[in-house]
């Protein structure tokens, strides 16, 4: 019986690990560390500082609040970024599954951005941010999800 490949996928706003368990008994091994700055430049679309409105003839106006924070414009980017990644590495290496761990936030942004075919492969996704674990110590929290 051919073994079940899966990629996971763990993430924070600033940081992607690629890990691969080749099937039952094989552990963990990691494939790709990238951070923010390896990925691309993020493109938060924002002007200087937010627009004005003129209320009234003489008034001084009443600015706009922007209707994204920077951060979660970054956040958003990143993603898109990580998900582009992690789709050409599933499909260069023929992995079986995905198991995705991010924070909440982060875990939404990849979510918005993962294509179809990453959807289908997806076996599990926690909100736990992982990114930062050595390697060693993942198993215990994949424990759920994997049999390593």
């Amino acid at each position: 019986m051919k073994p079940v490949r899966t990629m996971i996928l763990l993430a924070s706003e600033k940081r992607m690990r690629l890990i691969e368990n080749a099937g039952v008994g094989k552990g963990l091994a990691e494939i790709a560390d990238y951070t923010v700055d390896d990925l691309g430049e993020v493109r938060a679309s924002y002007t200087d500082a937010p627009g004005r409105q003129q209320a009234s003839p003489g008034d001084g106006g009443h600015g706009f609040e922007r209707p994204t924070s920077v951060r979660r414009q970054k956040r958003e980017d990143f993603a898109s970024h990580v998900m582009e990644e992690a789709a050409d590495m599933f499909a260069r290496h023929g992995y079986d599954r995905l198991v995705i761990s991010a924070s909440p936030k982060m875990l939404g942004a990849l979510r918005d951005e993962m294509p179809d075919a990453l959807k289908k492969a997806l076996h599990a996704d926690l909100d736990k941010d992982l990114a930062k674990l050595p390697l060693k110590d993942l198993d215990t929290h994949l424990a759920d999800v994997l049999a390593v």
